[in-house]
């Protein structure tokens, strides 16, 4: 009779299928303990050390196990241990995992099974590939991908903290392994350093999925039927340690602990025993990792103190919501902000203020105008000074709190500090101060800070106070004079504050294909090749055939080459490719009558289907990217493909360009190309020609012979960068230079989206209707000054015309209708004239000292005309000014009519200066801000004749209108009778055509990809 095992823990008896050696109540602390921090950030073996297991449990080093050779141990865990393997017949290596002999209870089996499957369903580059799982000696086992960097955390505890840029790329690739096994339905659960392996080449994959679950069928709990917590405590969200259901936050929540620990080298929490350390988790917020190391930047620890939050709906939503806020702390170096953006955001802010201030500084008028100059009050001063502070308070919250302030947002432009992270408000509110106080200080200086000095000088004639008053734009100016780019364009105050200001990163996920997966039925009586069935024959050669193949184990579908007797085995090379950019090979056989290899099927499409149309640059531009890196790596290690052919491309659905040592199924079988023999293995000059001809039958939509597109720019309207990559592209010498300038690209905008061409019809709208508004706000102060002094206008229109005719006098007799005008002027202005009252309204600053004296010594000339004289003098004056209200006709009719008219007059001068701007600059005015450039068919940029001719289709509607509507004024002005009316008229008139304009260009932009203009011009808008 067998001796009862004992727990090595607690002296317990075992059961014969206590899993790990321990007794249940002992194997869940050691997972609660080891995994809290208190000797180590996870593994068992750091407080532990690693759990007893029997002899016959795993197999030995050394040993052959099946087809495998047991090279070393790479690790334990609960469910057996995984060693570094050598497949006997085909000599790759790989990672076998094997179950534990005492884990052999049907669950164990199933839930080892089910991460085979689930694992093998996320076929990514930052996951570990699954290539099969089979039974040896009667013991589970799962083959994966060699990954033969170690771990993320052997690289902190060999080197310490990471970097920051470093560590921060390490989560983004793991955010995009995740990311993918959450696009088939899985969740990881036990995301941490220990299961984040790293590459030579540094790239990062995910790995061990032994306790992740599918997100559609939610059948397993955290704990096992022995009650052992599944999953690493310190790296488990508050709901996954409280066994509540879980999602997509619970894993960004690992993975925020994940981040804690690449930067700081330690876990948020810790505690000297079970209870306390889950308390902590559940109860105290996390500390931030800026307690830890000071060089981390705030947005950065803000991002890892959102994934930590207690309640999942406090989270991140989702993967590209992290991604978004962790992008501007990787490695990639920020785009610096043009010049002619920062101007553009600096006039939008100064539009809104203007906007914001115009009430009060309408208000104010009435205080600072006075007969003799501005009179400057308590409330002026405080008004002007005030401001200057609000000014300054909006950009240091706006930029120090978010980043960027409206003009900024707007441009998609971002104020970042040292660390990449918002400056802060303290840095924000100097670098306000030394922008806005900088330049207008030696103006305040000249003018000894005298606010009636300063305006004394914007009322008086040419002067030195004028320049002084003006050198506020110079200095202003002068700010960025040390703009270079390779300060990244950085003003004073930039250089000041230690801020720089970047445009925020044009990232767009990689374009997917859209598929359609059918199932894919098998039974006992469906044929099988090797541990394969056989579902279809997807092309077939001379000697070869290509078939659909079907994993039952792993229920993916697999690509199978039958090959004819005597084909030599794929070499070494191939066989042991992990590349994202190359087929996997899984298996073959080289035996009499069964001469095959399987390789992986990744869902997609051949090249050549899709090229039977033009395709967007958003996707070709990371095809080139694929197969550039593929190309180097393979003339490197001598994998390449003997034969480069467009039918060798496969587009796999998630937007991954793959090469092909054969022909790809459904491209129509081999082509031309790829069946002449390869007189010599490629070299760079046959890559890079590939490179071009795959470039041209994507972009073109059609297919030509590598010769015959050979040096010759794809002709395609592509972003203007793109251009320039293209046209180089046959001139680079080596793949260093040609990845390193197509790299970039792909952070850059692909195309002019609708939001971005609905931007350039709000561009050109913002001023009219802005000066509409300020318009309609003056109209509006006007007839409220006017209640209080109706006679004001009036008066002056009357002496305006009085010197028009004393102008006249020289050269015709007009004293009668003169001196009509002057007892006109003295019977129904005289009380209004004398009194000092009337010059303290803000029309009467208007009114010049002259005109002021002139209307005096007319009073004192007529000082009390009688009836019949004024009535007589009525009678000639009245007709000649248009009759008794002609001052209103300044005003005329309803103010909404006045405000259209006034952005009619704006939107006509826009439209000439867009004209202008065609034919000096092959651009409009909105297009030249937005970097936004019209080009040909063929990718050329377009003419200035061909631009010129765009910018009238968008603008004839209105000039026609607009020329129609000076025409009338003309006739109208013709007959004072109707004259009264013509505000009305015009108002109404600019209205209408505003109207159509604007409806004319929503349309433009909504419609897809090209307005009607561009359809009209032959032309499209592409980013610069």
């Amino acid at each position: 009779m067998d001796q009862p095992r004992q727990c090595p823990q607690c002296g317990a008896d075992l059961t014969p299928d206590a899993p790990g050696g321990l007794c249940p109540a002992c194997l869940m602390k050691a997972g609660l303990d080891a995994r809290t921090g208190l000797s180590g950030p996870e593994t068992a073996s750091s407080a532990l050390g690693p759990p007893p297991i029997h002899r016959d449990a795993v197999p030995g080093v050394g040993r052959q196990f099946g087809p495998y050779r047991l090279v070393r141990l790479l690790g334990r865990g609960g469910m057996g241990a995984v060693y570094e393997a050598e497949h006997l017949e085909s000599g790759r290596r790989v990672a076998l995992k094997v179950l534990s002999h005492s884990l052999d209870s049907p669950e164990a089996q199933a839930r080892f099974l089910r991460e085979g499957r689930l694992a093998a369903s996320v076929n990514h580059p930052n996951s570990v590939y699954i290539y099969g799982t089979e039974e040896i000696e009667d013991t589970p086992a799962i083959a994966m991908e060699l990954v033969a960097g170690g771990t993320l955390e052997d690289r902190v505890r060999q080197k310490g903290p990471m970097p920051v840029p470093e560590a921060v790329d390490a989560i983004l690739q793991i955010i995009e392994g995740l990311d993918a096994a959450q696009a088939v339905g899985v969740l990881h659960r036990d995301v941490k350093p220990s299961n984040c392996f790293v590459e030579t080449d540094g790239t990062v994959k995910v790995g061990d999925f032994g306790l992740s679950i599918s997100a559609k069928v939610r059948r397993d709990t955290n704990l096992t039927t022995t009650g052992a917590f599944l999953g690493t405590p310190a790296f488990s969200a508050p709901e996954q340690l409280k066994g509540d259901e879980l999602d997509v936050r619970s894993d960004i929540y690992a993975v925020g602990v994940t981040l804690y620990y690449l930067l700081t080298g330690k876990t948020p929490f810790k505690a000297d025993n079970v209870i306390r350390f889950v308390a902590m988790v559940l109860e105290r917020p996390a500390e931030s990792p800026a307690a830890l190391r000071r060089d981390i930047p705030k947005g950065l620890c803000a991002a890892v103190l959102r994934c930590l939050e207690k309640q999942p709906w406090r989270r991140f939503k989702n993967y590209g919501e992290l991604r978004a806020a962790l992008l501007p702390f990787a490695s990639v170096a920020p785009t610096p902000a043009t010049l002619g953006l920062r101007f553009l955001a600096a006039g939008i802010d100064m539009l809104v203020w203007t906007v914001a201030c115009l009430p009060v500084s309408l208000t104010m008028m009435s205080d600072m105008m006075a007969p003799g100059g501005f009179r400057i009050t308590p409330g002026t001063v405080a008004f002007m000074f005030g401001g200057f502070a609000l000014w300054v308070l909006y950009y240091g919250i706006t930029e120090g709190l978010w980043g960027a302030s409206l003009g900024k947002a707007i441009c998609r432009l971002r104020v970042v500090g040292p660390g990449r992270g918002v400056p802060g408000v303290p840095r924000a509110l100097l670098r306000a101060v030394v922008y806005t106080l900088l330049p207008v200080l030696p103006m305040w200086a000249y003018f000894r800070f005298d606010p009636e000095r300063l305006m004394a000088a914007a009322r008086g004639g040419f002067s030195v106070d004028i320049l002084a008053n003006y050198s506020y734009w110079v200095l202003l100016a002068l700010m960025f004079a040390t703009a270079r780019r390779r300060n990244g364009f950085a003003g004073l105050h930039d250089l000041a504050s230690g801020s720089r200001v970047i445009r925020k990163a044009a990232y767009e996920a990689r374009p997917v294909l859209q598929l359609e997966e059918q199932p894919q039925p098998v039974s006992e009586a469906t044929p099988t090749i090797g541990p394969y069935y056989v579902l279809d024959r997807l092309d077939k050669t001379d000697g070869e055939e290509l078939l659909l193949g079907y994993d039952a184990r792993l229920l993916r579908k697999v690509w199978i080459r039958r090959l004819p007797e005597g084909a030599p085995p794929v070499a070494a090379s191939i066989r042991n490719l992990g590349r994202a950019t190359r087929l996997r090979w899984l298996g073959g056989s080289r035996v009499a009558g069964g001469n095959w290899d399987a390789y992986e099927a990744p869902a997609g499409r051949p090249l050549l289907a899709l090229v039977t149309k033009p395709q967007l640059w958003r996707s070709v531009r990371y095809w080139l990217m694929d197969l550039a890196e593929e190309l180097a790596a393979g003339l490197k290690d001598g994998s390449v493909p003997t034969a480069l052919a467009l039918d060798r491309v496969w587009i796999t659905a998630g937007g991954r360009a793959k090469l092909l040592d054969f022909a790809a199924p459904g491209a129509g079988g081999a082509s031309a190309a790829s069946q002449k023999p390869a007189s010599a293995p490629p070299d760079f000059a046959a890559a890079r020609a590939f490179l071009n001809q795959v470039a041209a039958a994507a972009l073109e939509g059609r297919i030509a012979d590598a010769d015959a597109v050979r040096g010759k720019t794809p002709a395609a309207p592509v972003p203007l960068h793109a251009r320039t990559f293209l046209t180089a592209l046959p001139t680079f010498e080596s793949f260093v230079p040609l990845t390193s300038g197509l790299k970039p690209l792909l952070q850059k905008a692909a195309s002019v989206t609708h939001r971005r061409r609905f931007g350039l019809v709000v561009a050109c709208a913002a001023f009219p209707i802005f000066m509409a508004g300020a318009m309609l706000l003056g109209q509006w102060m006007m007839r409220h000054w006017m209640e209080s002094q109706p006679d004001v206008m009036p008066l002056q229109f009357c002496l305006i015309q009085l010197a028009g005719l004393e102008k006249q006098s020289d050269d015709k007799d007009n004293s009668k209708e003169r001196q009509a005008l002057e007892v006109y002027i003295a019977g129904r202005f005289g009380k209004t004239i004398s009194d000092p009252a009337t010059w303290a309204s803000p029309f009467a600053a208007a009114i010049s000292e002259d005109m002021r004296a002139k209307a005096r010594q007319i009073v004192a000339k007529y000082p009390s005309p009688s009836e019949k004289e004024f009535n007589e003098a009525k009678a000639v004056a009245e007709p000649r000014l248009g009759g008794p209200d002609m001052a209103n006709n300044f005003l005329g009719g309803s103010p909404l009519s006045v405000a259209a008219m006034q952005a009619g007059l704006v939107t006509l001068l826009l439209a000439i200066g867009s004209l202008v701007c065609a034919l000096a600059f092959r651009s409009g005015l909105a297009m030249l801000v937005f970097g936004v450039v019209a080009v040909k068919r063929d990718g050329s940029r377009a003419g200035r004749l061909r631009v010129f001719w765009r910018a009238l289709v968008t603008w004839l509607p209105f000039v026609l209108g607009s020329v129609g509507l000076v025409a009338l004024g003309g006739l109208l002005y013709a007959d004072p009778a109707v004259f009264k009316d013509i505000n009305v008229v015009l108002g109404t008139a600019s209205a209408l055509a505003l109207a159509l304009f604007a409806a004319l260009a929503i349309v433009s932009a909504l419609m897809p990809e090209r307005g009607l203009q561009d359809r009209l011009a032959g032309t499209w808008l592409v980013p610069r």
